[in-house]
C-alpha cells in the first residue's frame, strides 16, 4: 500500500523544509494583511470605520458574515504560497500532501463529509431535544442567510482543506520522516493543532475543556489520516464540521461571531461539546474505516 506519509515523490530533505515553512510564514503574514486591508476598505465603505480586537485578533465593526468571508479569502493567500513551496522547492505536486496515488479519490472525501455532517445533524438534534434552553431560533432573513450559505459553501472548504494541507499534510510529513506510530503522530500534531488555535474566543468559557476537545480533534483527524494512508477522510470530516456549524448553529463567542445561522448556542457548555466531539469522532472513526479502506493504488 502506498502511503502518503512515506512514499513522497520530490526533493525533501530537512533544508528544504525549513524554505518552504519560511515561505509558508510569509504567505500566512501576507494572509494577515489581506484580512486587514479588506476590513478597513469595509469599514470605510460603510462609514462606520473598524477597530482592531487584539484579544480575538479580528476587526470590531466589520459584518459578521464580510468578516467570515474576508478570514476565508486569507486561507486561498496560504494556499498560493504551500502550492509554491510544494512546485519550487519540493519539486512535487500539491496533491501529494493529500494521497501518495495517481489521483485524490473524491468519493472518499464527498463520502465523508455527507457521513460527518450526517453525525453531526443526528447528535445536535439530539442535544437540541434535551436542553432546548440552550438555544435559540434567529429571526430568518432570506437575503442574509444566502449570503452565509454561498460564503460558506464556496470557500470554508478551502479553509478547512487548506488547515488540512499544512497539518496532516506538510508539518505531518516532516515530523514522519523521524517516526512513524500513528498514535505519537496523533499527539504530536494534536498539540500543534490544538495550541493554534488557544486564542480562538471560545476558549475564555474553558480553557482545559475546549483545549482538551481541540486536541482531540486534531488527534483523531490526524490518526485517521495515518491508518488511511492518505487525508480524503479528514479534509471530508473537517470540512463538513465547520459548515455544519457556519450554517446551523451560530455562536456569538466564536470565530464566526453573529453570522446569521438558523440557531443560536446561548448557553455552550464545554463538558457538553466535547462529549458530542468524541461521540461524533468515534462513531464516523468506526464506520468510515469500515466503510473507505486504504487505497492500495
Amino acid at each position: 500500500m502506498k502511503h502518503y506519509l512515506f512514499d513522497i515523490p520530490g526533493k525533501n530533505g530537512w533544508k528544504r523544509y525549513i524554505l518552504s515553512s519560511v515561505i509558508i510564514f510569509f504567505a500566512i503574514i501576507a494572509g494577515g494583511a489581506l484580512y486587514g486591508i479588506l476590513s478597513m476598505i469595509s469599514g470605510f465603505l460603510n462609514g462606520g470605520g473598524v477597530a482592531f480586537d487584539s484579544e480575538t485578533g479580528g476587526f470590531v465593526g466589520v459584518e459578521p458574515t464580510l468578516n467570515l468571508l474576508f478570514m476565508n479569502l486569507v486561507y486561498v493567500v496560504w494556499l498560493l504560497g504551500i502550492w509554491f513551496s510544494l512546485r519550487i522547492v519540493h519539486k512535487r505536486k500539491l496533491k501529494t500532501l493529500i494521497t501518495a496515488n495517481k489521483r485524490i479519490k473524491w468519493k472518499q472525501i464527498f463520502g465523508s463529509f455527507i457521513l460527518y455532517f450526517g453525525l453531526m445533524g443526528i447528535v445536535e438534534f439530539v442535544y437540541f431535544l434535551v436542553f432546548p434552553e440552550h438555544f435559540v431560533w434567529n429571526e430568518f432573513d432570506l437575503q442574509k442567510f444566502l449570503f452565509l450559505f454561498f460564503v460558506v459553501l464556496l470557500l470554508t472548504p478551502i479553509q478547512t482543506t487548506v488547515e488540512e494541507l499544512i497539518f496532516r499534510g506538510f508539518l505531518l510529513q516532516w515530523i514522519g520522516k523521524i517516526m512513524t506510530k500513528p498514535v505519537l503522530l496523533g499527539g504530536i500534531m494534536a498539540l500543534i493543532f490544538g495550541s493554534l488555535h488557544f486564542s480562538n474566543p471560545e476558549m475564555e468559557r474553558s480553557a482545559i475543556w475546549v483545549g482538551l476537545d481541540y486536541v482531540f480533534i486534531g488527534f483523531m483527524l490526524t490518526f485517521l489520516a495515518v491508518k488511511m494512508g492518505s487525508s480524503e477522510l479528514s479534509i471530508g470530516a473537517h470540512a463538513a464540521n465547520n459548515m455544519f456549524l457556519f450554517w446551523f448553529i451560530g455562536d456569538p463567542q466564536s470565530v464566526g461571531g453573529g453570522i446569521p445561522s438558523l440557531i443560536t448556542v446561548v448557553n455552550n457548555e464545554p463538558v457538553i461539546s466535547f462529549i458530542m466531539d468524541v461521540i461524533i469522532f468515534l462513531a464516523f472513526y468506526l464506520i468510515a474505516v469500515k466503510k473507505f479502506k486504504p487505497s492500495t493504488t
